[in-house]
């Protein structure tokens, strides 16, 4: 008798969890569906210095300037056009990052801070793979706004009073999968490349030395997602 019982319970708990494991079937998104999603973003530069121009050019030959890696709270809005086409608008608290000289005379002194918001708007292509596995790509633009620019004591030992960023336009390309849980829940994870190009003046008591610097960073996330 404790046998039976023993039997219909396991039976009852691999079934429970045969239940829990089976792929839930949820429907796609379709034309107006939105998603709102909120995600830990990290923006890696892949930075590259230009041409360099000013009063500070004979001391910056042969050097890059760097900036940081940051990670930060970012989000995005998506609304869909079509059953498959979405529109998805990309932004975030301020990111901080550090600039500093690799290289020439001013080898490992550091140039300051500054602060950007990324702002991006995509188009994006959804696949339904009949599953909960929504992988997507998209295309679009980006404009990048540079504030709260602040020098470091390097820098001002070498005679920088003042430093300040262009703010730039540039394409934006990303990948990326929902993996819808149910009831409208999911969880999302992407990366994008971002062209992001702009020129840095260093300011001095003589005048501004302008350095063309591209940033382009990869920006990676992971998150979760509701759809309504």
């Amino acid at each position: 008798m404790k046998h039976m019982q023993y039997s219909r319970i396991s039976l009852a708990v691999i079934s429970a969890f045969a239940l829990a494991a089976a792929p839930t079937v949820v429907a796609a998104a379709s034309e107006g569906d939105w998603i709102v999603r909120g995600s830990l973003t990290n923006v890696s530069p892949n930075e590259s210095t230009g041409s360099v121009s000013g009063p500070l050019a004979g001391a910056l030959v042969g050097s890059d300037v760097e900036v940081s890696s940051e990670t930060g709270l970012g989000f995005t809005v998506v609304y869909f056009v079509r059953d498959n086409v979405s529109i998805e608008l990309l932004g975030s608290l301020p990111f901080k990052h550090d600039l500093s000289i690799s290289g020439g005379a001013l080898d490992g002194a550091d140039l300051g801070s500054i602060k950007h918001l990324p702002p991006t708007l995509s188009v994006q292509y959804h696949f339904d793979t009949g599953s909960a596995f929504r992988p997507y790509v998209g295309a679009g633009i980006n404009y990048t706004l540079f504030f709260d620019e602040d020098v470091a004591g390097d820098a001002k030992g070498a005679g920088v009073t003042d430093l300040d960023l262009d703010n730039s336009w540039g394409l934006a390309a990303q990948i990326g999968v929902d993996y819808e849980l149910g009831n409208g829940w999911l969880i999302n994870a992407g990366i994008r490349y971002i062209d992001i190009d702009t020129t840095a003046q260093v300011k001095t008591a003589t005048g501004s030395t302008n350095v063309d610097v591209d940033i382009d960073p990869w920006v990676t996330n992971i998150g979760i997602g509701y759809r309504f």
